[in-house]
């Protein structure tokens, strides 16, 4: 909605052209070094965070510099004490002190450069703070007047197209006419979402959506690659958003306005799975997984298990394939049948301990987990196919979790990164495109030739989607490399409860998808009230923050610490953040930004 606005390099304005637009003078460069600038200014209104602009001629190309205020203070022009001109005002309302000292009051700001951008031949192009002002350089306040040449100057940074995030901060105004946008291809490396209750993550996540759709729309004209995301909905908030009280339809009110032929491109088969029957609504569906999707290592990423329960439960899955957790929930655990040459004995504990850890799978426990039991008559049922085929074909997916435990919840997420991610590696590992079936099924531990049951039933199913077209990893005979998939992106939500170090210490598919996803376009959005608790292995892998106000110094401390840009200058920035504000960090981006994230009502509304 805002690309069009950016000023293309073909009509690049000059050095001059900027410099008029920039109004009236607002203050002079006093001192300057490396770290910090000094400027004198008129008395006036400012905020720490307010953007200044320094135009500057030294050197052989023309520059501004961009200049943040972390501090400033009440001066006077003449060397007088304010303390005594106080008392004096106090004592002597009618003195000259009251009446005639204006021309006297200055302000005294400090503050760090964020960079500088130089004209070159296609355009300005912004710079590391590497080199100074001259002395006493005219300094220029970027107001809604002026925004349009922070815009142009810092089109770099700020992004020209991909997924729409709101507007920068400068202070505390939020300027309208300078959007900042993610790449695209952020959905496929990692993104810290990071704010205490109340700071608007959900809407913060609700734009984050919308931005999606609104990618994928423009792209289907063009065929470039499209976004996909697995959006977690612990709160039923995502779909419907505020239409019960007035406000916006949710994504709901999106998808359900597209034309047939865009809801066939965009949006089909669903766009909104629930552990509850949704009738025949259209693009909804009840979603439900088998117990034949789940392998042990899923369940040991999101529960305690020992060194001996982990054995016994990879063990059972050894001996049984994918009816591992059914025959340990039924005791066929161990002992009489010889035919098995890996047969061991567990003690009674160990067994017990892991029958405990799966009884939330059990008939009747769990809504969203049904039984696979072929000689009990229980078949294969399950929406995980579906699901990865409409990720790997470019959709937003919207799971309300309102009805699943916990333990569900993290499964659901976790099953579906790990086959994601096993295909995308099977679809990587072969060249020639008659081997692919035989790839994906070994990536399910489904092999024949060594006898190895795995996950046969899905691996069937994926197979069959592989020949039909609806697992789109062959185009016309020829495989798809990644970069000709969507970048996909699965959101972590409560991350601490399963991306702590204590989960972490068996192994876990968010640990292999932080380390390698991005070489197989698949990312991680890992959300959260803490920095602090997510493992750091993890932490170390997200390239992308969007960090809103946090509860305590010590998250601060952890979100400057961990950051993908230097937040140095930002610290105060963090502790005065209010609901809806948001600092944008990145490797790919040479500064941070703080952003004012838009209401997503009035987003709609806008469109």
């Amino acid at each position: 909605m805002y690309a069009n606005d950016i000023t293309d390099n073909q009509s690049q304005s000059s050095f001059d052209q900027l410099l008029v637009q920039l109004g009236r003078e607002f203050g002079v460069l006093a001192e300057s070094d490396t770290y910090q600038l000094t400027v004198i200014a008129h008395n006036t209104d400012v905020a720490v965070g307010d953007l200044f602009l320094l135009p500057s001629r030294r050197g052989h190309r023309d520059r501004f510099y961009i200049f943040r205020t972390t501090q400033y203070a009440n001066i006077l022009n003449r060397s007088l004490e304010m303390a005594d001109i106080a008392r004096n005002r106090l004592t002597m309302p009618d003195s000259y002190f009251s009446q005639d000292f204006q021309e006297e009051l200055l302000l005294e700001l400090k503050g760090i450069v964020l960079g500088y951008a130089e004209v070159a031949e296609d355009g300005w192009t912004f710079f590391r703070p590497r080199r100074l002002p001259e002395h006493l350089t005219q300094v220029y306040q970027v107001t809604r007047e002026s925004a349009a040449v922070l815009r142009e100057l810092l089109a770099s940074q700020l992004g020209r197209e991909g997924l729409f995030m709101g507007h920068l901060l400068a202070g505390e105004q939020a300027l309208e006419n300078v959007p900042v946008y993610l790449p695209a291809y952020a959905l496929s490396h990692h993104i810290g979402v990071f704010g205490r209750t109340g700071a608007g993550k959900s809407n913060l996540m609700m734009v984050l959506l919308k931005s999606v759709l609104d990618y994928n729309r423009l792209q289907q004209s063009n065929g470039q690659t499209k976004g996909s995301i697995l959006a977690i909905d612990p709160h039923d908030e995502f779909r419907y958003w505020h239409r019960a009280t007035g406000g916006a339809d949710g994504i709901h009110g999106i998808v359900t306005g597209y034309s047939s032929a865009e809801q066939a491109e965009l949006v089909k088969p669903f766009y909104y799975l629930s552990a509850r029957e949704v009738g025949n609504e259209p693009l909804a569906r009840q979603v439900f997984l088998s117990r034949a999707d789940v392998l042990p290592d899923d369940l040991i990423g999101i529960t305690d298990f020992s060194e001996q329960q982990v054995a016994f439960a990879q063990y059972q899955f050894a001996r049984w394939g994918e009816q591992w957790i059914s025959r340990s929930l039924m005791g066929d655990t161990q002992g009489a049948e010889n035919d098995f040459e890996g047969n061991v004995e567990f003690l009674a504990g160990t067994i017990a301990a892991v029958q405990r850890r799966l009884s939330f799978l059990r008939r009747g426990q769990t809504r969203l987990f049904l039984p696979f039991d072929p000689d009990g008559g229980y078949g294969y049922e399950s929406l995980l196919p579906e699901i990865i085929c409409a990720l790997e074909q470019g959709r937003v997916l919207v799971v309300d979790t309102t009805l699943m435990g916990e333990l569900e919840q993290f499964l659901l997420t976790t099953v579906v990164a790990r086959t994601l991610f096993g295909l995308r590696r099977s679809l990587r590992s072969v060249t020639d495109p008659e081997d692919l079936p035989i790839a994906i099924r070994r990536s399910l531990s489904n092999d024949d030739e060594q006898d190895q049951v795995g996950l046969r039933s899905l691996a069937d199913e994926l197979v069959l989607r592989l020949e039909d077209g609806r697992l789109p990893y062959l185009e016309n005979g020829v495989l798809r490399t990644s970069d000709r998939l969507p970048y996909v992106n699965v959101v972590v939500e409560e991350a601490p409860s399963v991306l702590n170090p204590q989960r972490m210490k068996f192994g876990s598919v968010f640990r292999d998808i932080s380390r390698q996803g991005r070489k197989f376009g698949i990312g991680l959005t890992v959300v959260s009230q803490q920095v602090s608790e997510i493992d750091a292995g993890v932490l170390t892998q997200i390239n992308t923050e969007l960090t809103m106000a946090l509860g305590n110094e010590q998250e601060r401390r952890e979100a400057i610490r961990n950051a993908s840009a230097d937040l140095s200058g930002f610290e105060r920035e963090l502790q005065v953040m209010s609901k809806g504000q948001a600092l944008v960090s990145a490797s790919y981006k040479d500064v941070p930004l703080p952003v004012k994230i838009p209401d997503f009502d009035r987003l709609v509304l806008e469109d």
